[in-house]
């Protein structure tokens, strides 16, 4: 009989703990239904040297033209992961988390896109294109310092119908190479075997022709301005042709 009125007490506090643990399941579950959004605030991670394409502001108004107000609603109507996928259809975003802070704030975490060059297409528009070969339309708030690039460039959305490998190779090397990149302000291609580098400095044009031993190029163009050039006159020559392997042609001017 002892024995089973042990296995009774037993059996008893265990149904008493069941009911106090789902109790208190139950009631946090009614509290966080409860809860309420205290307010929406974007923060933008910015780029490099601390710009930015898009302001935080823009996003909240955005979010909430899209959904709604969100301030006073129960946390549990915010489909956190609809919002994301929303933010990412901006072309400047390039990653978006969204969370509630413990304050009860609906924080809109967004990454941006990296230009790295602008591009001019044959209608006159200019376009972005990133790390990911993503096109922008030009940001109102803000200039990238990257390379402009014009030439042939049909009108378009689909950035595969432009040389995009021979400009990465470009302004890759660009970035990589530092008197390269502080030399250069201007990429044009007027074929993918016929392709221009504009200098801020010397001749008015470089002609690289394509991009195959382009590192081999940039070293002679760096030879040409570091030996050459100061003797002879930076305005010296019209323009410069590394196309030919192991050597620099050079077009002088018709007034020298």
């Amino acid at each position: 009989m002892k024995g089973l009125s042990k296995h009774r007490i037993k059996t008893f506090l265990w149904l008493v703990l069941l009911t106090v643990l789902t109790g208190v399941t139950l009631t946090a579950a009614r509290f966080q239904a409860d809860d309420v959004i205290k307010g929406v605030e974007a923060e933008v991670v910015l780029l490099e040297k601390g710009n930015n394409l898009i302001l935080p502001e823009e996003f909240v108004s955005m979010v909430a033209k899209k959904f709604g107000p969100m301030k006073g609603l129960p946390i549990d109507m915010v489909d956190m992961r609809s919002v994301e996928e929303y933010l990412l259809t901006n072309p400047y975003v390039r990653k978006a988390d969204v969370y509630l802070s413990a304050s009860g704030v609906l924080i809109l975490n967004l990454h941006q896109r990296m230009p790295l060059m602008r591009v001019v297409d044959n209608s006159g528009k200019h376009w972005y294109i990133d790390t990911d070969t993503v096109m922008m339309p030009v940001s109102r708030h803000f200039t990238a310092r990257v390379p402009l690039v014009n030439g042939d460039f049909p009108a378009t959305t689909d950035v595969k119908k432009w040389p995009v490998d021979d400009l990465f190779k470009i302004t890759g090397l660009l970035q990589e190479d530092e008197f390269m990149g502080s030399l250069i302000d201007q990429i044009y291609v007027e074929s993918t075997d016929k392709i221009w580098l504009v200098p801020r400095l010397g001749p008015s044009r470089i002609l690289v022709g394509n991009t195959n031993d382009l590192e081999d190029k940039a070293e002679r163009i760096q030879k040409l301005y570091k030996k050459a050039l100061p003797s002879t006159g930076w305005d010296a020559y019209s323009y410069i042709d590394t196309r030919f392997a192991g050597q620099i042609v050079a077009k002088k001017r018709l007034n020298q």
